[in-house]
């Protein structure tokens, strides 16, 4: 008995080491659908995944709290500039440069990988058919024409989408000329900006404004919602996705990267190419659902149904620099 012991005990560590590690993933993202992703990660892989998820300031804090101590291996962020901010902070580590890696249009990665696209939206012009016609809205510059006074309805300034978009006007007018935007488009809101994206359609559908500034996800997660309820809210609006003549509509995406302090790397890494899989985009993207960041994946329907239209992926990877000037400009405006 006392050798059966001796044996058990030389062998533990064996065992120990074959064991996959845990991995831990903090997410601001806030989807249900993502525990399923994880969970057929865990039976391909055989390793559990534990995910964390919470607001952005919440994460950040966290992680610099805990420093080298963090259990984090992964994160998932809504924003280049979030991904962008926590790279800066030297939080992210790079990735192995191996196709799937490579399977991402390079725009939609950080040059250093340590960051790279899951997902991806367009921020876009709602507006009502009987007010305005989509030739009205063919440049986000127009929005600070006199034509829209008292029609134009949006969220507030602290927006992290309004200072995206800011922030890539920024990128193709420059400061002086997206100030100059801004102060018309606060010239002509409807309203106070207020709500978010769904608010601002369900009031264009009310009729308190003519045009609305919002993502793709939010139109398609009317568009592709089983209540009926839901899909009238589109009855007599119109979606455009503006600068098709010049540089595309804005695009900001949701992404990944390595914890640099992660406790298991190599696993990490095992991970990260598990959700840069053509099949684990779609089913991420279709969450909200968001444009895949893999062009060779598939697009949910009610994403599919908007046609294809050009983006703006250029000011990506300067959204994060750019943040800062997006948000003085908004707060220079007045825009609430």
């Amino acid at each position: 008995m006392i050798r059966r012991v001796l044996v058990l005990a030389a062998w533990l560590p064996v065992l120990a080491a074959a064991a996959p590690p845990p991995l831990t993933v903090y997410s601001d993202r806030h989807h249900e659908r993502d525990a399923a992703v994880f969970a057929g990660f865990t039976a391909e892989m055989g390793m559990q995944v534990t995910l964390v998820d919470a607001e952005t300031d919440e994460l950040f804090d966290r992680l610099a709290r805990e420093g080298a101590n963090s259990p984090a291996d992964l994160v998932i962020l809504v924003g280049a500039a979030s991904l962008s901010r926590l790279a800066e902070r030297g939080v992210l580590a790079p990735a192995a440069d191996d196709p799937p890696l490579r399977a991402v249009p390079e725009a939609l990665r950080d040059p250093r990988r340590r960051w790279v696209g899951l997902g991806w939206w367009a921020r876009c012009v709602a507006y009502r058919k009987d007010r305005f016609q989509a030739e009205d809205i063919g440049r986000y510059e127009d929005l600070g024409d006199p034509k829209f006074q008292g029609a134009l309805l949006v969220r507030s300034a602290s927006s992290p989408y309004n200072h995206a978009l800011a922030a890539a006007m920024i990128a193709a007018d420059g400061v002086e000329d997206t100030a100059i935007w801004a102060r018309g488009v606060v010239a002509n809101l409807a309203r106070p900006p207020q709500g978010g994206d769904s608010d601002q359609l369900q009031a264009l559908a009310d009729g308190e404004g003519g045009v609305a500034i919002v993502n793709t996800r939010y139109w398609a997660r009317f568009a592709g919602s089983d209540k009926i309820v839901d899909q009238a809210v589109l009855d007599g609006l119109g979606l455009v996705c503006p600068n098709q003549a010049d540089r595309g509509a804005a695009a900001d995406l949701v992404g990944t990267g390595i914890v640099r302090t992660a406790p298991h790397a190599k696993a990490a890494q095992l991970l990260l190419d598990y959700l840069l899989r053509a099949d684990i985009q779609a089913t991420l993207a279709a969450a909200e659902p968001d444009f895949p960041a893999r062009p060779d994946a598939a697009v949910a329907p009610p994403l599919k149904a908007l046609g294809s239209f050009k983006a703006d992926f250029s000011a990506v990877r300067s959204l994060g620099k750019l943040d800062m000037d997006a948000q003085q400009v908004l707060g220079a405006a007045g825009w609430e």
